[in-house]
């Protein structure tokens, strides 16, 4: 493969955004192999797949709450049934409205990021500029993270509110063409449409979360021996077979609340580090130089400074994760908690392109 060449004839990102961005993305080829697992990927029909699981995760954590809201009900008060479904709705609808529309601005919060300028970081922002004109998406918006440990990260729901942050370690680390590596693999996630799935999961997790605390603070309040109380005393005795009901309620949404986020983050760590493979490989075939991204990760995996604080809530984010870079080197990720793979095996995929 040839490194990119920003003078380069190519789709601009002038114009039709939308006709741009499918000429970029044909000129890189609709279908590659996936070194190592051999797997063939149409990455049109992957965005498009991205595209509709975003919207099944969005109706599954609507549908997931209400049901528990309902076991809660019956836990506590069928009485109350509807009420409790009501703000289940109102739960998941706002934790997809928020991880749909805001999950950029809150992971750039998170992380400390400032919004870069040409006259302070031209060098970033001419080869951000590049790298979105070899892709053949929008130039993203480019931001600064004031931290020595050198990592990057990409958010936006689609191209065309696409955002990267780059720490200033990273700038004083790399080279040109490594540094182009970083930021291909960064605009691959939004333009493959990573970050809107993988923002729509964290929130359905999110949303469980949520529910959760508000039954485990319903208990400690007497919510569950009140409701049962109340009902006792308008039925007398005859409660025998409500209560039998009752009880099956309430371990059903014991099991859905503490079995549900656990099953959610191993699928969200699993699909994470499936979907680092593709990045890395789909970055390659962006700049056409799969070397430059393979010696930036050595770079990263080599590093053995002062590591970056971040939110864990957004470490999943980043090309590598912020909370065990400094065990890079001992092989501190890939295991089945990891939000990435191992960098060994990933350089080692990108090396046989």
């Amino acid at each position: 493969m040839r490194p990119i060449d920003s003078n380069a004839g190519g789709p601009t990102v002038k114009g039709d955004v939308k006709a741009d961005a499918v000429a970029g993305i044909r000129s890189l080829g609709d279908q590659f192999t996936i070194p190592g697992s051999g797997r063939r990927i149409n990455l049109i029909d992957y965005q498009a797949s991205n595209k509709r699981s975003t919207w099944v995760l969005a109706l599954f954590t609507v549908a997931l709450l209400v049901a528990a809201a309902y076991l809660l009900s019956r836990a506590v008060d069928p009485t109350a049934a509807v009420f409790f479904m009501a703000v289940a709705v109102l739960v998941g609808f706002g934790q997809a409205v928020a991880g749909f529309w805001f999950s950029d601005q809150i992971a750039l919060a998170a992380s400390g990021a400032r919004e870069a300028t040409v006259e302070e970081h031209r060098y970033l922002v001419n080869v951000a500029e590049a790298v979105a004109i070899g892709a053949g998406v929008p130039m993203p918006k480019v931001y600064v993270i004031d931290s020595p440990a050198p990592n990057a990260f990409a958010t936006g729901r689609d191209p065309q509110h696409a955002s990267i942050a780059v720490t200033s370690g990273l700038l004083q680390l790399l080279e040109r063409q490594e540094l182009e590596g970083v930021v291909a693999h960064e605009l691959a996630h939004v333009r493959n449409y990573d970050i809107r799935f993988m923002s729509m999961l964290v929130a359905t997790l999110g949303a469980l979360l949520v529910l959760r605390d508000l039954v485990l603070r319903w208990g400690m309040f007497g919510g569950m021996g009140g409701g049962s109380s109340r009902r006792s005393g308008r039925s007398g005795g005859g409660n025998s077979g409500g209560g039998m009901g009752q009880g099956l309620a309430l371990v059903l949404l014991v099991v859905l609340l503490v079995l549900g986020p656990i099953v959610g983050m191993l699928l969200r760590l699993a699909v994470s580090r499936r979907r680092e493979f593709l990045a890395d490989a789909t970055g390659a075939y962006i700049t056409r130089n799969p070397e430059g991204l393979a010696r930036a990760l050595e770079r990263l995996g080599n590093y053995s400074g002062q590591r970056m604080q971040v939110s864990e809530g957004v470490q999943h984010l980043f090309i590598v994760n912020p909370a065990m870079q400094a065990n890079q080197a001992n092989g501190g990720e890939g295991g089945l908690f990891s939000t990435h793979p191992s960098l060994a095996e990933r350089i080692k995929r990108l090396r046989s392109m």
